[in-house]
């Protein structure tokens, strides 16, 4: 009986080594606040359009995870130094980025791209980008420094009135517009109806907006979980597995 207990013993820890051998080390997903792709909930915890599907996953795949919230130039420094394990949530994938990270499959994929304009433009769902951008009277809000697709960034390119910029969130540019600084600027659909749930100072400044969409958008990007070199690719392969 003596020599029983020490082997069990060993026995169990050896079946505990292999364990910890085997076991998946946890990575920091990083989010930003971008409703309705990304939101922190009152209760803390994290929801959105693009958070949802990969928490699903997640689950499914038992992968260990901590989420943190973090600027998206901060999100892009972290998985190029590849110093942690670290993930942004929710990027597009491009070749430069392939090349410093390594990427999900798809999370979720954007609605083609639309507008929220004023309705007294009397625009409607069949305009076209170009229509919209040589409309000398409409006018248009961008984000400072964003892309709206090579289609609609070539056009803009070719438009000789400067647009009203700004490099602030979203929601601000939301403001301009109902503070008449423009008339119209694109925007992801999802985002559009977001924005015009929220309260604003008047009863009818939302309603003087309609969301459309542009009659020749091409489908919307792929968003995915993008990653620094150091993630292990186990780790990845079976979030993949789970989002099938």
């Amino acid at each position: 009986m003596s020599w029983n207990r020490p082997i069990a013993l060993a026995g169990l820890f050896l079946s505990n080594a292999v364990a910890a051998q085997g076991a998946l080390p946890t990575v920091t997903l990083h989010y930003q606040e971008r409703p309705p792709y990304y939101q922190t909930r009152p209760d803390g915890g994290v929801q959105g359009l693009v958070v949802d599907t990969l928490q699903r996953a997640l689950a499914r795949a038992h992968l260990p995870h901590r989420l943190a919230l973090t600027p998206s130039q901060r999100q892009l420094r972290l998985i190029e130094d590849a110093q942690g394990l670290d993930c942004g949530i929710g990027w597009f994938r491009n070749p430069a980025r392939e090349a410093k990270g390594q990427f999900s499959a798809m999370l979720y994929r954007d609605q083609p791209l639309g507008l929220l304009a004023r309705s007294n433009l009397g625009w409607s769902d069949n305009l076209t980008m170009a229509q919209a951008l040589q409309r000398p009277d409409a006018r248009l809000l961008v984000k400072q420094g964003f892309s709206y697709g090579a289609q609609f960034d070539a056009l803009l390119a070719q438009r000789t009135r400067t647009p009203e910029s700004s490099s602030a969130d979203v929601p601000v540019l939301m403001r301009m517009l109902l503070a008449d600084r423009a008339d119209w600027m694109p925007v992801a659909p999802e985002e559009g109806q977001w924005l015009l749930s929220l309260p604003t100072d008047s009863s009818s400044a939302a309603g003087s907006f309609q969301l459309l969409r542009f009659a020749d958008a091409p489908p919307g990007g792929s968003r995915h979980l993008y990653c620094n070199k150091a993630v292990p690719a186990e780790w990845l392969q079976r979030l993949d597995e789970a989002l099938k």
